[in-house]
């Protein structure tokens, strides 16, 4: 009885112990399987590979970034515009243009200006000798010493007549005669006038030392030399064009706009220019629109008039220009050079940091043969999309999707 109480005593504890070792072992079983799902994550993985797949980003090097010379654009609330495209060439400023003639005939004795250089307002372009203008000049001091004659004579006789001794019929003919050698003095002075001498050089004239023959051509305007037609020794006439001067600091931009287009242009529209890289040159505004349309080209003629400080544009380039015909357009617009293709999609690249860029699918409105593309979706408000050389991006993404096949 006693050994068979032993023995059950003896198999309770048994059964214990293999149940205590068989729940130790489960939980670490467990514990071992979990860690293992967390270092081979497969779904996370695949994740990661999926959101790479959707995200290509390209990471640029200072000195690429500088080699490449991209130009960006953020778009903001003026995107959202309805704009319509059209050819123009930067011209002259035509209110800031003048054409230097000589006044009178004579020989070129110097130059003081050449092709190209800048001249200011005031400033001498050439000195002539000219017998007509010396005879205009001795002209006036004639006048000018007459009328000081006439009017210390006239002082004396009024004092004269005022003592009573001279006669009131002669103090009135020296009065009238002052006031002739006066209007004579004007007459003078009108003359050399439409020579084109100035005010401050005629006030000079009196008291001039250099021979009255010689005759200085100052610039009207501030200005760069586009056009010299003189050299030295030469003998010209009166109506010889002798420099064009063109003020810079401004220039006008010409826009052919089709007849069929002609009515959505207004005086006070917003246009951007572009170059013909896509890149932008300048914002400004349609200040006339022409109501004659040309018999031959069937177009219309706007006029932006732009600053140009720099002088970077030049009269005679082509341009192109976006007018912007409605303010509440519910689509971005974009140049199309900001587009590129990549395995047979339209993306554009959008610039993340200082030295990343993003290939971002977009969808656009119509095809891509216009200028200015509007955009359905991929894109929002405050993306900084690069709109100059972005083929070089385009061009490193095929670098970078190569190595990663390999």
């Amino acid at each position: 009885m006693m050994n068979k109480r032993r023995l059950l005593i003896a198999i309770s504890v048994a059964l214990v112990l293999v149940s205590f070792a068989g729940g130790f072992f489960l939980k670490n079983s467990i514990s071992y399987f979990s860690k293992s799902i967390e270092k081979y994550p497969q779904d996370d993985k695949s994740k990661k590979e999926n959101n790479h797949e959707e995200r290509k980003v390209i990471k640029l090097t200072n000195e690429q970034i500088k080699r490449f010379d991209l130009q960006t654009i953020t778009l903001k609330k003026n995107h959202f515009q309805h704009r319509i495209t059209f050819p123009g060439q930067i011209a002259l400023n035509e209110n800031k243009i003048t054409h230097v003639v000589a006044s009178v005939p004579g020989v070129v004795k110097e130059i003081f200006k050449g092709l190209g250089e800048v001249a200011k307002s005031g400033e001498p372009l050439v000195t002539l000798q000219s017998r007509d203008m010396a005879e205009a000049k001795s002209s006036y001091i004639s006048a000018y010493k007459n009328l000081g004659l006439q009017k210390d004579l006239l002082g004396r006789e009024e004092k004269l007549w005022k003592l009573k001794v001279r006669a009131e019929v002669q103090f009135i003919q020296t009065r009238n005669n002052y006031e002739n050698a006066k209007i004579n003095l004007e007459k003078a002075k009108q003359n050399l006038l439409a020579l084109s001498m100035t005010e401050k050089q005629i006030q000079k004239l009196p008291t001039q030392e250099s021979p009255l023959n010689i005759y200085t051509i100052d610039s009207p305007i501030d200005g760069k030399i586009i056009e010299r037609h003189i050299t030295l020794g030469e003998v010209i006439s009166s109506d010889k064009q002798i420099f064009v001067i063109a003020n810079l600091d401004t220039v006008w931009i010409n826009l052919a706009i089709s007849a069929e287009e002609l009515p959505k242009i207004k005086k006070d529209q917003k246009v951007d220019v572009f170059a013909h890289q896509g890149e932008l040159i300048n914002s400004g505004l349609i200040m006339y629109v022409s109501p004659v349309i040309n018999e031959e080209s069937r177009t219309g003629r706007a006029v932006i008039q732009m600053s140009n400080p720099q002088h970077a544009l030049h009269p005679g380039d082509f341009i192109k220009a976006q007018v912007v015909i409605d303010e509440n357009s519910a689509l971005l617009s974009l140049p199309s050079s900001a587009i590129q293709r990549i395995d047979g999609k339209i993306v554009v690249f959008i610039k993340t940091n200082e030295h990343s860029f993003e290939a971002k699918l977009i969808n656009i409105k119509g095809s891509e043969k216009g200028e200015f593309l509007e955009i359905i979706d991929g894109l929002k408000e405050g993306d900084e999309v690069v709109i100059k050389n972005s083929f070089l991006l385009k061009a490193e993404f095929g670098k970078s999707e190569s190595e990663d096949s390999h």
